[in-house]
């Protein structure tokens, strides 16, 4: 199963996520939408839709 695939059984469209690359926050709290393809599609708290390429970066549910 990919990563891709993993993170879409793991979270459901709505849930509340926080994006991190290293140490570093990407962005804002934001919200799940999907994942495919190793990209994450997730919403900013300005309404932003963002894609995020999956390598190296943590999602985790807040």
């Amino acid at each position: 199963m990919g990563f891709s695939n993993m993170l879409n059984k793991s979270f459901k469209l709505g849930d509340k996520i926080k994006v991190i690359s290293g140490a570093k926050k990407i962005d804002c709290d934001g919200t799940f939408i999907k994942a495919e393809d190793y990209y994450l599609v997730w919403s900013n708290g300005r309404g932003d839709i963002l894609f995020t390429h999956l390598d190296r970066v943590t999602v985790k549910k807040v």
